[in-house]
């Protein structure tokens, strides 16, 4: 094995195993629903669940009465009252819900066995990856009852010529009516992560009403090779207020050495030739990575390094990343102050978040003993801290549910 491999699967891979605004005057809180927090007692191990019936401030617990104990804790995503995880609580792999009940308690919701990537649409329609059952069939479920309901046939895109090819591994979007399944080509070794052997980003675009493949597009400008990195519960792409669709190419698989945002308008089905951000244009690092953001009122939030990143991620885990944020149209970055160097987003799909009419960021500061969400404030350039878990590990997500 090469060292390069050797230290992607130290670093990185094990994210895989792991199984993986401003505040407003008015304070606009939304009625209803529970407060989630989920963190881990040591970077990528076993963690807890947890839910508040307020908007945590100051010095919070991480752990309550109302915690349920999970065997990883490396991100998860939400829809309406449900949770979603990377693994059951077993440690099994596959897609996990959780249910949180009226007093606050959590609950098992169901579990699909196998299921890597995955997309909830809606109360009864969803898209996942199950690998074991095709690397070119997309499996469709109903999130109520967490029961598969059939596949979208995709063999029909299959290239004879790549050793390794997969679709929906590491990206599953909607917009519009359509979902957009991101085609990887790659190495059997490296299943997927980090060999792309192609000079281009592709996806499948589906019609979800009909399940039938609508075309594939591409974007083949300035050397990207992949979107997203799907090992964890951070999907890696946002949809912005704006309508759009905005997704991360993290660098991770190219040395960090092109990190990118790229987009597919409102009201379009193609990639956005006229626009993309690069992570090199905004700052004097030369090697940097975006795996998060957020999109609002012409806006979008990112998180940068503060230095290069090495190629063989030496510093990844560092506390040396700062937020930004970003005039979509003219791609000008300020920085945001009043918060400390932080850790890299990684799995943490609310590392930039809103909740409760406030926009916040996720600081991670291991020698500050510092693990809190930060809201940004009227001025739009500083962000002033919420709440903080003083703890030894990490909190990897908070979200509002909704009734």
């Amino acid at each position: 094995m090469n060292k390069y491999f050797s230290t992607l699967g130290i670093v990185l891979m094990a994210l895989s195993l792991a199984l993986i605004s401003c505040n407003d005057d008015d304070d606009p809180t939304i009625e209803g629903g529970k407060y989630i927090i989920l963190n881990a007692q040591e970077k990528f191990g076993a963690g807890y669940i947890t839910s508040y019936d307020e908007f945590p401030s100051g010095d919070t617990e991480e752990i309550t009465n109302q915690s349920l104990q999970t065997s990883t804790a490396f991100g998860f995503r939400s829809f309406g009252s449900w949770i979603f995880v990377r693994a059951n609580p077993a440690g099994d792999a596959g897609l996990q819900k959780f249910i949180v009940n009226e007093d606050g308690s959590l609950a098992v919701g169901g579990f699909i066995a196998n299921a890597s990537q995955f997309l909830v649409v809606d109360e009864t329609t969803g898209f996942y990856l199950d690998e074991n059952r095709s690397t070119l069939k997309i499996q469709t479920f109903n999130p109520s009852t967490m029961q598969r309901t059939g596949d979208i046939d995709l063999t029909s895109l299959k290239d004879e010529t790549v050793e390794y090819q997969v679709i929906g591994k590491h990206t599953l979007a909607a917009k519009e009516g359509k979902l957009y399944a991101g085609v990887t080509y790659g190495t059997t070794a490296r299943g997927g992560f980090g060999d792309d052997v192609v000079d281009y980003i592709e996806f499948a675009v589906i019609d979800i009403a009909t399940g039938s493949l609508d075309k594939t597009i591409k974007y083949e400008q300035g050397g990207l090779k992949s979107i997203g990195w799907g090992s964890s519960g951070n999907k890696m792409w946002t949809l912005g207020d704006d309508g759009a669709l905005y997704f991360y190419s993290t660098g991770i698989g190219v040395a960090f050495e092109a990190s990118s945002i790229i987009r597919i308008k409102a009201g379009e089905t193609d990639f956005d030739a006229n626009w993309r951000l690069n992570a090199t244009d905004l700052g004097s690092q030369s090697k940097s990575s975006i795996a998060t953001g957020l999109v609002k009122n012409g806006k979008i939030y990112i998180e940068l390094a503060s230095e290069d990143l090495s190629g063989d991620f030496a510093n990844l885990q560092d506390d040396i990343f700062e937020y930004y944020t970003v005039d979509i149209n003219t791609l000008q970055a300020t920085k945001i102050t009043g918060m400390p160097m932080h850790h890299y987003a990684y799995g943490n799909e609310q590392c930039i978040t809103e909740v409760d009419g406030k926009l916040l960021f996720w600081v991670r500061n291991v020698a500050d003993n510092i693990d809190a969400y930060y809201s940004l404030n009227s001025d739009g350039v500083s962000a002033t801290q919420e709440f903080n878990l003083a703890h030894d590990g990490f909190m990897w997500g908070f979200v509002k549910l909704t009734d």
